[in-house]
């Protein structure tokens, strides 16, 4: 192709958005399309992520790494924006951002590109104002195309904005989950166990409020025998840490970091429990969904009801309500029917809906940009 496909993405956190990111961009590089990816992590964290997310041969990453000890989002939303504006200065093609969207956005019109960009979080959540709404509004309605990854996303971004938004889902590769779900290792903390094994995977953040989950456990081991493994790096690791010892949890809860196969350690579990204060269309619900697995989630805007089609496909509970998780943990029964048919029907939902290549959609939309 004669034109650049400019990816912006500055942060990478080790989420499932990278794993849709990569994969879309991976899968570009491969039909000849030129892929620019300008990001601030350095090589060594690029690195980490190519254990499980390789990036293509022809994919030219650009970093914008000055200090690697940065951590401020911010800071490395602006230190990107200034790498991206001069390279589209002089390269002309179409800017897909995928995080940070206003700088990118500004960027495209002062240097007159395209630009297409993902909405991850849902308007409800950041939207608290007439300033704030009136000022995505504009921005937003700035961009060329809108990307959301769910229907109720799509209806957010309707309803708070005015705007019309594209659904583009994320990729699912079955087999691959399968597959890696199936390695054998080591781990008698949930082998060895006889009791309800609980897991919980994501950042370490006041966002996936695994505090939440933690308070509800620390009720439930008094009346079930109970194990919970938590899978995942960030700023809250400290918090969480702290309440474990507190509570004298150390014998019934684990917190690793992140790792490139979650789903090794899903394979051994009962159940999935999702906490967050909101998402944008939780790609570990897919994952687990796609391993057969009992998905119990925070009822949060948005995503986990729709993948859940509210309630066939799982179990929901009141965002922040640790007793009514609580309450949900302790009468559970995985081998009643009721909770088989839950499991079918997300496995169905997910398979039916999602793809394990992204990109013919996203061909579609950049030829008529």
């Amino acid at each position: 192709m004669t034109f650049n496909l400019n990816f912006y993405y500055p942060s990478i956190e080790g989420g499932g958005l990278e794993k849709n990111l990569f994969s879309l961009i991976n899968s570009l590089s491969e039909k000849k399309y030129k892929i620019n990816f300008i990001t601030y992590e350095d090589n060594t964290k690029l690195k980490k992520f190519n254990e499980n997310f390789y990036f293509h041969k022809n994919i030219n990453v650009i970093t914008s790494c000055i200090l690697p000890n940065i951590k401020h989002r911010y800071i490395k939303y602006i230190l990107c924006s200034i790498r991206l504006f001069f390279l589209v200065l002089t390269q002309k093609g179409i800017i897909v951002s995928f995080q940070g969207n206003v700088l990118p956005i500004i960027i495209a019109k002062i240097t007159n590109n395209k630009i297409i960009i993902r909405c991850n979080t849902a308007p409800s959540k950041y939207v608290d104002g007439l300033i704030k709404k009136f000022f995505f509004k504009y921005f937003y309605s700035l961009s060329d195309i809108i990307l959301v990854t769910s229907n109720d996303f799509k209806k957010e971004i309707k309803k708070y904005f005015g705007l019309t938004s594209i659904v583009h889902r994320q990729t699912l590769d079955i087999n691959k989950i399968n597959k890696k779900s199936k390695i054998r290792f080591n781990f008698n903390f949930f082998k060895k166990f006889n009791g309800l094994k609980i897991i919980n995977i994501g950042r370490l953040t006041h966002q996936k409020d695994q505090m939440t989950l933690l308070k509800a456990f620390a009720k439930l081991i008094k009346f079930r025998r109970a194990r919970l493994l938590l899978i995942g790096n960030g700023d809250d690791k400290t918090n969480l840490v702290e309440f474990v010892n507190n509570n004298k949890l150390n014998e019934h809860v684990k917190i690793i970091s992140f790792t490139s196969n979650p789903f090794k350690y899903i394979s051994l579990s009962d159940i999935k429990v999702l906490s967050s204060r909101h998402e944008g269309n939780p790609n570990i619900l897919l994952e687990v969904a796609s391993l057969k697995k009992l998905i119990i989630s925070s009822n949060c805007k948005v995503g986990p009801s729709e993948i859940l089609q509210s309630g066939r496909g799982g179990i929901l509970f009141k965002v922040g309500d640790y007793n009514q998780l609580f309450l949900i943990l302790k009468k559970i029964d995985i081998k009643k029917k009721s909770m088989k048919n839950k499991i079918k029907n997300s496995y169905v939902y997910v398979k039916t809906n999602f793809k394990k290549d992204i990109s013919p959609l996203f061909i579609n939309l950049i030829k008529n940009i």
